[in-house]
């Protein structure tokens, strides 16, 4: 829960690996990645659907793909803290989305480079300010040939149509 609510990076499996081996030796690694990546997965659908953990612990049983005491455990542990998964901030880390702050471009013209003399290669240069989830200024700065730019703005313009359709 700590990693979905972004207190801790990442999840050491290594680490994690090296407690449960004592408990059980037939877990590998991989079994352990494929089984964080099963709970993040889980966790974060039922705090996007804002699901309480008796409606969790009932769809999950119907998928038939748990067993009692692993059912018994995840509900457990959504009644305890998955509802801590829910605020509104919390929603914008989960789905790791930033908030577009300002985006500049200029357009300008490659005279020449090392390898060619007469390029005369028009290009646009673009500075993106994203406010990442924790609030913080991230500026990227690239450059875009013409076309590059031009589709570009036009998965912009579609997504700007997207937005305003919902």
């Amino acid at each position: 829960m700590q990693f979905l609510q972004y207190k801790i990076g990442t999840v050491n499996v290594t680490k994690l690996h090296t407690k449960l081996s004592s408990i059980d030796g037939s877990l590998t690694p991989h079994m352990l990645q494929s089984a964080v990546n099963a709970l993040t997965y889980v966790f974060r659908a039922a705090a996007k659907a804002n699901l309480k953990s008796d409606v969790l612990s009932s769809q999950l049983k119907d998928s038939m793909s748990f067993n009692e005491g692993t059912l018994a455990a995840i509900k457990h542990s959504w009644s305890q803290q998955g509802m801590l998964l829910n605020s509104p901030d919390i929603a914008n880390q989960l789905l790791n989305i930033g908030q577009l702050v300002d985006i500049q471009w200029k357009l300008g013209v490659s005279i020449s480079s090392d390898s060619c003399r007469n390029l005369n290669s028009p290009y646009v240069a673009m500075t993106i300010k994203v406010a990442d989830p924790s609030g913080q200024l991230v500026t990227r700065s690239f450059e875009l040939s013409i076309p590059e730019f031009q589709n570009f703005s036009r998965q912009m313009k579609e997504m700007a149509n997207v937005l305003d359709s919902v």
